[in-house]
């Protein structure tokens, strides 16, 4: 089969090299791997393709491409790739982004549990303090509650449970398979879920079944030493009741890798927002991005041969 692989990104992480390449072609000599630079070279393409690694993928390309089969993307989120109306092409995403992105969870949990946002603050003071420390426990015993327990959620939990962390999880289909949670909880179930636990972590796509779903009387329910994160999509949390939880104290922090609009605008509150720290939709960012997706993809491939 003839693979088209066109992988641009302004992240230097997500573009292919050619070292990279070489290794995926190797490991399917079956295929013929083909990468373009160009969304002009792709589309000329179009019409002969039987399989495409793309970041995206428009909907009016597909009746352009009529011997496309497959699709692939390295993309978590299914938005970059739109169904195909025919039902002729299968799409595939990837499912290898739990390995990088417990890590960021983990560091996130490590960096609130620690106080170290107070470090810094007072390191930037040169301010010699320990009291922020004299209240802190180990994660050993912590509850923290996974909400979105797919294929990341339960990556993060393995890793979670190594450091002692007791894990609950609050998924749309309760009754499924959970390896890996000491408890699960159905949607319906959300205020008490947050109510049991130290840290709350959202790790949700962005269908509009997640929209605002931590709101004002959920952070009403937590605990006043639980701390929230986000690593899904920004559109999961109320970010006005998140900043209103924060100030007054209703809740002890957050760490928000993604957000609602992104780039955060300068005039967002929540970059001033006590005890309150972000990355730039950064959690799954690593250098071994590509390395990851095309081992992952090279078994895929494989499958096809």
């Amino acid at each position: 089969m003839r693979i088209l692989i066109h992988l641009p990104s302004p992240v230097p992480a997500f573009q292919a090299t050619y070292a990279q390449l070489d290794a995926l072609s190797a490991r399917v000599p079956r295929h013929e791997l083909v990468a373009v630079a160009t969304e002009a070279e792709l589309e000329s393409a179009l019409p002969e393709v039987e399989a495409l690694v793309v970041w995206r993928f428009l909907p009016e390309w597909y009746v352009r491409a009529p011997r496309l089969r497959h699709l692939f993307t390295p993309s978590a989120g299914h938005e970059p790739l739109p169904p195909d109306p025919s039902g002729r092409v299968q799409r595939h995403f990837g499912s290898f982004h739990g390995a990088i992105m417990a890590e960021s969870l983990l560091a996130m949990i490590l960096f609130m549990n620690r106080r170290l946002g107070e470090a810094v603050r007072a390191q930037e003071e040169r301010r010699w303090d320990r009291t922020p420390y004299f209240v802190t426990r180990r994660l050993n015993g912590q509850i923290v509650l996974i909400i979105g327990f797919g294929a990341i959620g339960r990556r993060s939990a393995r890793l979670l449970a190594l450091a002692g962390m007791r894990v609950h999880a609050l998924r749309r289909d309760a009754g499924r398979e959970s390896t890996g949670a000491e408890r699960v909880f159905g949607p319906g179930q959300l205020l008490d879920a947050v109510a049991t636990a130290d840290h709350i972590a959202c790790i949700l796509p962005g269908d509009t079944g997640t929209d605002r779903l931590l709101a004002a009387s959920a952070f009403a329910r937590m605990k006043s030493s639980a701390c929230v994160y986000n690593l899904g999509r920004g559109n999961a949390i109320d970010a006005d009741a998140l900043v209103a939880a924060l100030e007054s104290g209703a809740i002890a922090g957050a760490f928000l890798d993604v957000l609602p609009e992104e780039p955060l605008a300068p005039s967002s509150p929540l970059w001033s927002a006590p005890n309150l720290y972000l990355t730039p939709h950064a959690s799954a960012i690593s250098a071994e991005y590509l390395e990851l997706y095309f081992e992952e993809l090279a078994d895929a491939l494989c499958e096809l041969a």
